[in-house]
């Protein structure tokens, strides 16, 4: 079995949340060295010729990361000096990438500077607005995060394309401001309960229809709460015109919080939210995450081969890796093979993971005990020393259940010989 992100089994950590679960769990097997350096963000400082000082933006990738060479997509995430908030981001990331509803992701904090009212709102024009006087420098502010921010985070780190951005209270509003005047820069926008009553609440008809006019597909999420009367009311508003304008290229999606103020509504809204953005891909509603204790070989055959083609087709909108996910596909293998009987499918289904992902050393090492089941020893101790072998050779680790499969085996061989 794949080694996994946090010391327990795939079966034990994921699938017991998912219906599935009841096929494999008592088929799971001991887990494998872990990537054990865990850093929380690492500090990167870049001088901003955009808005002309220093700023401070702070970094974490996901478990697993140092030994790997895969690709992430990247989460930016505004008003990054609230440790509690961005410390729950980070956390929520992990928990959702485990449990299969969005992929393992980069996430990028930004601090605020000198002048956060600047940075994050557009030119103060009427009401309330123009108590703020230094308002308007959101503009600048957004150019910042894309000509700035992302190219040294794509630089420096093995980024893919995908890319959400998500900001609370005047950090919503610098999002949906994002989403509105740069469609198509960022995959997904959350903005989380925006202060749409800037300007007299002309964002709610200026944003959505920049929104409906956009050009470019993405997928926007905005969230309010009960108990901050001015911006329930105004996102209310905006959510009601989106909802009736319908833009063709725009992914809208918005949620409520009626016991939350203002200061709780970013907990529930970033996870929603990234739920909304990475729906296309969420394994945890895929037919093979359906599946339960009545599945036969021929509803799991139909369930892998209908959740790999809508999997590879909700990637391809969001500019993700196609590819069916390793870990689960191997799942389906071990469920095929323990609690099916059913070692010709098992078989069939490891050898389609790897073709899909040759670079992996698990995968030789799950075909080897496809290969066992099937009684081909000698087929199977080859797939063993491949996975033992390429581990070492890319650094991957090498699972000690290879290396006691593989001594086992070969000690049985060789006493058969002998006789």
């Amino acid at each position: 079995m794949t080694p996994i992100s946090n010391g327990l089994t795939r079966w034990d950590n994921t699938m017991r949340k998912r219906t599935i679960c009841l096929l494999l769990c008592v088929f799971a097997a001991p887990a494998a060295a872990q990537d054990s350096t865990i850093t929380l963000w690492k500090r990167e400082v870049l001088n901003s010729a955009k808005l002309k000082e220093q700023r401070a933006i702070y970094v974490t990738t996901p478990e697993g990361y140092q030994a790997g060479t895969s690709r992430y997509p990247v989460l930016v995430l505004l008003d990054a000096e609230d440790r509690a908030q961005f410390n729950l981001a980070v956390a929520n990331v992990a928990f959702l990438a485990d449990r299969g509803a969005i992929p393992k992701m980069i996430v990028v904090g930004i601090a605020n500077g000198k002048d956060r009212t600047h940075d994050m709102t557009p030119v103060a024009t009427s009401g309330r607005a123009k108590n703020f006087a230094t308002a308007g420098g959101v503009g600048m502010f957004a150019d910042f995060i894309v000509d700035e921010v992302m190219p040294l985070v794509r630089a420096k780190y093995r980024t893919l394309p995908t890319t959400v951005l998500a900001g609370h209270s005047f950090g919503g509003l610098v999002a949906l401001e994002v989403a509105a005047n740069k469609p198509g820069v960022f995959s997904g926008v959350i903005a989380m309960s925006p202060s749409l009553w800037w300007n007299d609440s002309s964002g709610v008809v200026e944003y959505s229809n920049a929104l409906a006019k956009a050009a470019k597909g993405e997928r926007v999420f905005v969230t309010h709460g009960g108990l901050e009367p001015d911006i329930d009311r105004t996102t209310a508003a905006f959510s009601q015109r989106m909802d009736s304008l319908k833009p063709a290229l725009i992914a809208f999606g918005h949620q409520r919080y009626p016991e939350d103020s203002h200061n709780m509504t970013p907990a529930p809204s970033l996870v929603a939210g990234l739920r909304f953005i990475f729906e296309p891909v969420s394994v945890a509603k895929l037919p093979t995450s359906m599946l339960g204790p009545d599945t036969d070989s021929a509803m799991l055959m139909n369930a892998f081969v209908e959740s790999r083609r809508r999997f590879a087709a909700g990637a391809r909108s969001l500019g993700l890796d196609e590819r069916f996910p390793e870990s689960e596909t191997n799942n389906l293998g071990y469920a095929a093979l323990q609690y099916l009987k059913k070692p010709a499918l098992a078989l069939w289904l490891f050898r389609q993971n790897a073709d899909a992902y040759p670079e992996s050393a698990n995968v030789y090492d799950s075909l080897g005990d496809g290969l066992l089941g099937m009684g081909d020893t000698t087929a199977a101790i080859g797939q063993l020393r491949r996975a033992i072998d390429l581990a070492k050779r890319t650094k991957q680790p090498v699972l000690s259940e290879s290396q006691r499969k593989l001594k086992e085996l070969e000690a049985a061989q060789a006493k058969g010989k002998g006789q």
